[in-house]
């Protein structure tokens, strides 16, 4: 293993709050990034060399993994950049592709817009033409999330509905992504054309979901829930491999770069788990050369 990131669901799973319960003892890491050093009988040897994406158990000098859950990354990519791209870009994309049919110019609301997956969202969606329109919870975030794309941020605070609904100028989404809950997500809701869809991916407030009946009998709303690796459990290879080939051209082009607030050798574990729960960017482990 060269290298790999702390995430917010790495910190739920070793709290034992995440989706699913995991046997001990357990190797924590979501995604990483090594090169092969050998295969097993039956695996084409031309692996051997390639530096690849791990999924899951990543935070460890090295292992086995089977052959579906290693993804090859292409040359030129360096090891800390693609560390980063098996979760958080693929669940931005299947957000965006899987849940409403967009056209060039249509707004899409985010909550949690200076996440890893927001930010990933809005380089996405400025890439094909579609419009975001980003909940954050301080000003001061805003300019940052316009260099990377966004059209517009607004605070989510009491206000936020009303500040939207001028930014939007009556035009009426069909789709919100959410990662935090609670008020948060129901002022998102809030703004969804009749049948829209909002989209739970994440639960940062840890508050549930407040839905108003009237969002339901009257205006027909959706809310669905999305979790990578349900996707890719379920998936066709075919299918992830396309996925992952549109990640892969993005990041070539300069998107989804990693936002490293700190890097810890795997010994300092940690101290470098600590250091994720403050936030503010992502912590990496420096695991080899």
């Amino acid at each position: 293993m060269f290298c790999a990131p702390i995430n917010p669901a790495d910190l739920n799973m070793i709290e034992g709050k995440y989706g699913e319960a995991r046997d001990l003892p357990d190797v924590p890491g979501s995604e990483g990034c090594g090169r092969v050093v050998a295969v097993g009988a039956g695996v084409d040897g031309a692996w051997v060399g390639r530096k690849v994406l791990v999924d899951g158990q990543a935070w460890r000098e090295s292992g086995n993994w089977p052959l579906d859950r290693v993804v090859a990354v292409p040359d030129g990519l360096a090891a800390d950049h693609a560390a980063v791209l098996r979760v958080n870009p693929p669940t931005a994309w299947l957000l965006l592709h899987q849940f409403a049919a967009l056209q060039p110019g249509d707004w899409v609301l985010q909550n949690a817009a200076t996440s890893a997956v927001g930010r990933a969202v809005i380089e996405i969606a400025h890439q094909r033409g579609w419009k975001t329109l980003n909940v954050v919870r301080r000003a001061a975030a805003a300019e940052e999330l316009r260099a990377l794309g966004a059209d517009a941020v607004v605070v989510d605070d009491e206000d936020m509905g009303a500040a939207a609904k001028d930014v939007l100028g009556g035009a009426a989404p069909r789709l919100a992504l959410n990662a935090i809950g609670g008020v948060s997500a129901t002022r998102l809701a809030g703004l969804l054309a009749s049948g829209g869809t909002l989209v739970t991916y994440g639960a940062m407030s840890k508050e549930a979901l407040k839905i108003p009946n009237s969002f339901l009998i009257f205006r027909d709303l959706v809310f669905r829930g999305f979790w990578l690796t349900r996707w890719l459990r379920a998936a066709p290879p075919d299918q992830v491999s396309s996925l992952f080939d549109q990640i892969f051209r993005l990041a070539a082009s300069g998107c989804f770069a990693p936002r490293v607030v700190a890097e810890f050798p795997l010994a300092e574990v940690a101290a470098a788990v600590t250091r994720a729960e403050e936030g503010g960017g992502k912590v990496l482990l420096r695991i080899g050369g």
